[in-house]
């Protein structure tokens, strides 16, 4: 867990919980635009007894705070995560959520949590601000569950990101299609692909997600909000992986999987992003990951 103070009129204390590909971009957002300062807090994923210990350790850190905002960018589950696994994980966020409320009679509490637009939206095209989840598999019926958790919640404000198809060029161990095409490439491996190269995704840069997201927890709108992080410009695989390939200059080992686990389209229309979301066009997005992961691999 990491504790960032940012100092001003109401002496706010971001603890963010996770290191992920966004949460990363967030902390990088929170101390180059808002000067934090940051402090380092065990948290452990799996005990619950620990956990309870760190809680108290944390609580203990929080000094002369008038303002908490708790950021949940944490869980290890991905899109083939079982049933078991996301039930653990949402079990470890209930357990959160209830301490943050806890904080309340001490602090004004906001909560932020990091959802995914595509484990609730696979499968459908051309998503409006009013369309509804429809999990198809159990990575996204653990992530409507999580966040029906939160609103079920009481907090000063409540505000969920609901990111689509992330990628960047971070130190995250979980690597998106154009990471994994990059350092493939740039390593000699070649990369396997779990769609087709028609398969329709909307894919959004970590970068732009960590900055907004950084905005909001600093200033957050007057209400609760659920918030689409996505481009509202949708492209298919094949053509990722051609930008990739255009902008390493490299030749690039490609094996899409004949019988494809992960191939149903997704995509949002420009009217269900909030209005004061910019998001970076693909081809310059791509650019900057591919350069990150050039300097991490020399």
């Amino acid at each position: 867990m990491r504790m960032l103070r940012i100092r001003g009129e109401e002496r706010l204390t971001v603890l963010l919980f996770g290191l992920g590909l966004i949460g990363e971009t967030l902390d990088r957002a929170l101390r180059l635009r808002f000067s934090a300062s940051v402090q380092e807090y065990p948290y452990d994923w799996y005990d619950g007894e620990t956990r309870q210990d760190q809680r108290a350790a944390i609580v203990a850190a929080l000094g002369d705070a008038t303002r908490i905002a708790v950021v949940w960018s944490g869980g290890i589950s991905g899109f083939g995560s079982s049933r078991e696994e996301m039930l653990a994980e949402g079990e470890i966020l209930g357990e959160l959520i209830d301490w943050a409320q806890r904080l309340q009679t001490r602090y004004q509490v906001d909560f932020h949590l990091i959802s995914s637009a595509g484990g609730l939206f696979e499968g459908q095209t051309h998503c409006t601000a009013a369309s509804r989840p429809r999990p198809l598999r159990p990575y996204g019926e653990g992530k409507l569950y999580q966040e029906e958790r939160l609103l079920s919640a009481h907090f000063r404000r409540r505000h969920i990101y609901r990111p689509s198809s992330v990628y960047g060029g971070g130190r995250s161990k979980r690597l998106g299609l154009a990471t994994a095409l990059a350092a493939n490439a740039l390593t000699g491996k070649t990369t396997r692909i779990m769609g087709n190269p028609a398969t329709l995704r909307d894919y959004v840069l970590s970068d732009d997600i960590g900055r907004f997201m950084a905005r909001r927890v600093v200033n957050p709108g007057p209400a609760d909000e659920i918030m689409t992080m996505a481009s509202g410009r949708p492209s298919s695989v094949g053509e990722m992986v051609e930008l990739v390939r255009a902008k390493l200059a490299l030749p690039m080992l490609v094996q899409f999987d004949p019988h494809p686990s992960n191939a149903r389209h997704m995509s949002f229309l420009p009217s269900s992003l909030p209005f004061d979301w910019q998001p970076t066009a693909l081809e310059c997005g791509i650019a900057e990951l591919v350069n990150a992961v050039r300097k991490r691999l020399s």
